[in-house]
């Protein structure tokens, strides 16, 4: 048994039953939205559809099978931004690929160089790394295969990628979903699921400085699986995080407060059946979206900077594909752009909330 792939998962309930059987893929056409309200990438084959803030769309490019993972804005403008993903080259290797631009079009920069004599087979799941609107660095998943994927990092001068960093070297099983944020401190904080002989925990590290702090568990080590990490920065310097574990029963969605350097206050924060938490909205005012699989719903809880729900609305959908969230006054709608399909509800305070 090892882990799971990361975006999203659609063997989803299967892990109800089995999770060693679980068949997971990545979702191409599935929308990658960035934290700043408005900015969503939506796939469209080998190319895609940037919605970008005040309204205006951009068509852009994509390698052949690009598989987009990260999406960011960045600079003082409104509409600058930066996409980062995956594809295969010519050669099958798996690469990595990012994109930047504005209102007015995009250019390539380059993926961090390669370090000879050990040419990775595989490159995939790049997380960016945006520090004061800038783009700081780039952390990604890197190997052989699934099960023997590595964690590296590289920081991005504006110009040139530096040497790329070791966070966690291949382990005894797979490495996968990671997730990452940078702190009000400047600080990089990733997290992952790593596979530690028994089952997949949450794992993390922080780079202070210029050095990565050894990796440790989130969690005290249990026997079940602990899978899709979602992190945000806060603005009390601190960080959430949000990932589901299974209960017994079905993977039930769990948080936790990062502060001070150590994770705090773990409990669990959605029922049994709670999958694929994302973190959307700015450090002031985190918003995290997730599916209620028994429920046939996603919902979106309003979060303070500790995580206590301020707020929750939840929309009926029977797709296990990610929607866009729009706030919409009081309430939110979601939008499944490739199904042309919408809904809305409205933001119940906590003490209304079932």
């Amino acid at each position: 048994m090892w882990g799971t792939s990361f975006r999203p998962l659609r063997g989803f309930f299967c892990l109800l039953f089995f999770y060693g059987s679980l068949a997971a893929a990545v979702a191409q056409e599935d929308p990658v939205q960035a934290a700043r309200e408005g900015l969503v990438l939506i796939p469209q084959g080998n190319s895609a559809r940037l919605e970008l803030p005040g309204g205006q769309a951009l068509q852009v490019s994509l390698p052949e099978r690009a598989e987009v993972s990260s999406l960011a804005a960045v600079s003082d403008t409104a509409a600058g931004w930066v996409a980062a993903g995956s594809f295969p080259d010519a050669a099958g290797r798996q690469r990595l690929f990012l994109l930047t631009g504005d209102d007015k079009g995009s250019r390539s920069l380059p993926e961090p160089p390669e370090q000879p004599p050990q040419i990775p087979q595989q490159r995939r799941a790049p997380v960016l790394l945006v520090d004061g609107g800038r783009l700081a660095g780039l952390a990604w998943l890197e190997g052989d295969g699934l099960r023997t994927l590595a964690v590296r990092a590289a920081a991005w001068n504006g110009r040139r990628w530096q040497a790329a960093q070791w966070v966690s070297h291949p382990g005894p099983g797979s490495q996968l979903a990671l997730t990452g944020a940078v702190l009000a401190d400047g600080s990089w904080l990733l997290a992952w699921s790593a596979f530690d002989g028994t089952a997949d925990e949450i794992v993390w590290s922080q780079r202070v400085g210029s050095n990565w702090l050894p990796v440790r568990r989130l969690s005290a080590p249990n026997a079940v699986p602990d899978i899709t990490p979602a992190l945000t920065a806060t603005a009390g310097g601190g960080a959430l995080i949000a990932w589901s574990r299974y209960d017994g029963h079905g993977y039930q969605l769990r948080m936790a407060r990062f502060e001070r350097g150590e994770w705090r206050d773990e409990r669990a924060a959605g029922p049994s059946g709670s999958l694929y938490p994302a973190f959307l909205g700015g450090p002031d005012r985190p918003r995290l979206l997730y599916l209620e699989a028994a429920a046939k719903a996603w919902s979106v809880l309003d979060l303070d900077g500790t995580g206590r729900v301020q707020a929750k609305a939840s929309i009926s959908s029977s797709s296990l594909s990610r929607p866009v969230v729009d706030s919409l006054g009081g309430g939110v709608r979601l939008r499944w752009p490739a199904e042309k399909r919408q809904g809305t509800a409205a933001l119940k305070p906590l003490e209304k909330v079932p």
